[in-house]
């Protein structure tokens, strides 16, 4: 695989700069030695005159990492995705006939009944057209066309009176207007196409809308991945956008759009436009009220409300508590569905166990049901499971409940998974998983790289949940901070990384080596604290879990839960294992919760 472009290969590197621009310099927080204590702007990046390269340096005389390449070099890093590759089968729409493009009093007059000038129509290419298919024949429809790079890639057809919408088949998934981006500086999200040229016409030329408008909800395939497919094409440039504003309908759908388009894009660059009460979107302020209070209502946006910070305003409180519950996750197993949940908004969730505990076969059945049942997407780096298809494999047989080879640890009867039924369990796997790994001799997997590839997946392919596995084999340059500090802060990154994006980040970790207390008596199961800089360790999570299996059963304890809608601290419950397939599934043994009612 090769860099593409340079904004690509810096990105990739965990190198992010304000502007990707030729012959740009600048200094920036080296992404290796976190700049060291003081966070010092320690990197030097310069992109060529060319725009074909680029050179960084760190001057920390303990870091001084060195790097740059040029368009076609080798990546050292890769994301192993098994998401349908849209792009590649797109199909590139036939044009219209000259004879059959009109521009007349049909196309101005649909228009101006929106308030929308001849000019705006004619600079965004819109015509009207008569429909020649036997469903539609001598249909009038308005066409907008979606450009990229300055060609046609899809058109967007609607009948003049909104009965009929159409588009092209299989186009390439862009957004509407995205040619007018000509600078990161602030991008304006809408809900369709009239809603963009409104606030064109207002003054707003960089404004854009996905293809497909708002859902009803979110499907179950995954934050209704092909809906967002377009933040996948145009990720590079989405990506060094310094603000967002969300401009969508005041509506249901159009809540949930903004709330999905938020979590991609990082709610810290997004603010909210409310719209006047009598609106629903940009088309009716600018109907209704003018371009005068369509700009009101943009310039007085405000920061998405995040984790933590409340400001005073009546409008602010009023939007933040529209904002849909914060949702949670079902388990895998009835048992322990009825003693906790999951959360579903981006948290921290730290998992441990002594060695051979099941701890990473209980976190992976716990992912695998997540897909099914509650449509997650998992991005993982999991280093101790490489080459990648071995977690595939291991992935594959909870979701069939078999095997998918042979082993001498299992039973005669053992029924292995046929060819079709592996088939089966790739496909549905597809768009749900992604592997992270670096394949780099001299670029270890720091923490920063894993955040860097973390964000840009999210974008891309609309991941809600990143998981390490285990946390030592990160590579922690810890500069000279002392262990617990470094935990401290690194903790404290992921939790802002997780509610930002709306990520949940989940964490295996080893606790410290523990010894039975009494010779011949089993290893107790270790708790928050019993992590090597525990204190810090309880103190983040927001849920903390134990998988502990001092005999043939599983017993999973929650020692940390930040809020009762996961579940009560201290609630224990067990499960039983099954190697074979790697499933866990529900024992007919007494309540193990001892302080249930």
């Amino acid at each position: 695989m090769k860099y593409e472009t340079v904004p690509g290969m810096l990105i990739e590197n965990g190198i992010m700069t304000k502007s990707f621009r030729a012959g740009h310099s600048e200094r920036i927080v080296c992404p290796k030695c976190a700049g060291g204590k003081t966070r010092e702007k320690c990197l030097s990046v310069t992109i060529d005159n060319d725009e074909m390269g680029a050179v960084w340096t760190c001057f920390r005389g303990n870091c001084g990492w060195k790097g740059g390449g040029k368009v076609g070099t080798e990546r050292s890093a890769t994301v192993y995705n098994i998401a349908p590759k849209v792009a590649a089968n797109a199909i590139k729409p036939e044009p219209h006939r000259p004879e059959a493009i009109q521009r007349g009093d049909l196309l101005y007059g649909f228009f101006a009944g929106r308030k929308i000038s001849p000019e705006t129509v004619d600079e965004f290419g819109c015509y009207s057209t008569k429909s020649q298919a036997p469903k539609f024949k001598d249909v009038d429809f308005i066409v907008f066309p979606y450009l990229y790079r300055g060609e046609l890639v899809n058109r967007k057809i609607r009948s003049t009176c909104k009965q009929f919408m159409l588009q092209d088949k299989s186009p390439l998934p862009t957004l509407f207007n995205i040619d007018a981006i000509q600078s990161p500086d602030v991008v304006i999200f809408a809900e369709g196409e009239i809603d963009v040229m409104s606030l064109h016409e207002a003054g707003y030329p960089q404004s854009v809308s996905l293809k497909d408008g708002a859902p009803a909800k979110l499907s179950e395939e995954g934050s209704d991945s092909k809906r967002f497919y377009a933040l996948n094409t145009h990720h590079e440039l989405l990506s060094v956008v310094q603000k967002f504003i969300l401009a969508g309908d005041m509506d249901g759908p159009g809540m949930v759009l903004r709330e999905e388009i938020a979590r991609r894009l990082g709610k810290d660059k997004c603010w909210l436009v409310t719209w006047p009460q009598d609106c629903k979107d940009a088309s009716d302020c600018l109907v209704k009220h003018g371009p005068d209070v369509v700009r009101g209502h943009i310039e007085a946006a405000q920061p998405y409300p995040l984790e933590g910070v409340r400001l005073v305003s009546g409008e602010t409180l009023q939007g933040y508590l529209d904002l849909p519950p914060p949702r949670v996750l079902s388990m895998g197993t009835a048992n322990s569905n009825a003693k906790m949940k999951l959360p579903g908004d981006g948290r921290l969730i730290i998992v441990t166990g002594i060695p051979s505990s099941g701890k990473s076969s209980w976190t992976m059945f716990e992912m695998v049901h997540l897909m099914q049942a509650e449509g997650r997407r998992f991005l993982v780096f999991s280093p101790e499971m490489q080459p990648f298809q071995e977690f595939l494999k291991a992935c594959a047989q909870i979701y069939l409940g078999k095997p998918t080879m042979w082993g001498r640890h299992l039973s005669p009867e053992t029924k292995i998974a046929t060819r079709d039924e592996i088939a089966e369990a790739g496909d549905w796997l597809r768009g749900k998983l992604s592997f992270l790994e670096s394949d780099a001799e001299d670029t270890a997997p720091t923490l920063e790289w894993i955040m860097e590839m973390a964000k840009s997946m999210i974008l891309r392919e609309g991941v809600t949940d990143l998981l390490i596995d285990p946390w030592n084999e990160v590579e922690h340059m810890r500069g000279n901070l002392t262990d617990v500090d470094y935990i401290s802060r690194s903790l404290q990154r992921l939790k802002a990384f997780g509610l930002r994006h709306g990520c949940n980040v989940w964490i295996v970790v080893h606790p410290t080596k523990l010894r039975p207390e009494k010779p011949g008596q089993p290893i107790p199961a270790p708790s928050g604290y019993d992590i090597n800089g525990g204190a810090m360790w309880f103190n983040k999570a927001d849920i903390g879990i134990t998988v502990h299996r001092p005999t043939n059963v599983t017993e999973v304890t929650l020692w940390k839960s930040r809020f009762m809608r996961w579940g009560r601290r201290d609630t224990k419950f067990s499960i039983s294992y099954d190697p074979e397939t790697g499933r866990f599934s529900d024992f007919d043994l007494p309540d193990l919760d001892e302080n249930s009612e």
